[in-house]
């Protein structure tokens, strides 16, 4: 990939990092304005990480990508992880967590599907929202309270080891509802988002 698929920047005419890692969707200019960094969290007793700081730049390439439906970019947020992501969580089946039905229907695509299909992990979508709400026009104690707004589909079968995903975490109120929906003595469940508002650094 000779140009950079967010400034459209030519690769091979640029800085040194460019020709050296040449393989990354993002230039070394557009990369380095996001801000990586492992960040642990817990949330009802279950451990959980991300890989970048929900900061500007990141969410202006997530916001591209899911509300302008450019899935060309699908594999710039986990390229820098994605092999430490398949080691680390080898076995696991990633659980997707829901999305609004309306926003897949007008995208035409499943944003966290593709976003980590380059893992290679199993993925399953057992889980669904009782009441189809978009969360950025709640308050805070408005989407607390959609903790419980999560369910398990009927019929779905879940696997021994659970890695629960997601784009990224603010409030944690979708994870806690779908930890809600699963048995942990049943399973062994840990939990990835590629970013984490810096409130959980």
């Amino acid at each position: 990939m000779n140009r950079c698929i967010l400034c459209n920047k030519d690769k091979r005419t640029g800085d040194i990092q460019d020709i050296l890692f040449g393989d990354d969707p993002l230039c070394f200019e557009c990369r380095k304005k996001w801000e990586r960094k492992i960040i642990r969290y817990r949330i009802n007793g279950i451990q959980g990480e991300a890989s970048y700081v929900y900061n500007d730049a990141f969410s202006k390439c997530l916001i591209q990508f899911k509300e302008m439906k450019d899935e060309a970019l699908q594999d710039v947020f986990l390229y820098e992880v994605k092999n430490r992501l398949k080691r680390k969580y080898k076995g696991y089946t990633i659980l997707l967590l829901p999305s609004s039905s309306k926003k897949i229907k007008e995208r035409g695509f499943h944003h966290l599907q593709e976003m980590f299909a380059c893992i290679g992990l199993q993925m399953s979508e057992p889980f669904e929202k009782i009441d189809d709400l978009d969360q950025k026009m709640l308050h805070k104690k408005d989407r607390e309270k959609m903790a419980y707004g999560i369910r398990l589909k009927e019929g779905v079968h879940l696997p021994k080891k659970i890695l629960l995903c997601d784009d990224t975490i603010t409030t944690g109120s979708t994870m806690k509802g779908a930890l809600h929906c699963l048995n942990r003595n049943h399973h062994t469940i840990r939990m990835y988002t590629v970013s984490a508002n810096s409130s959980w650094i």
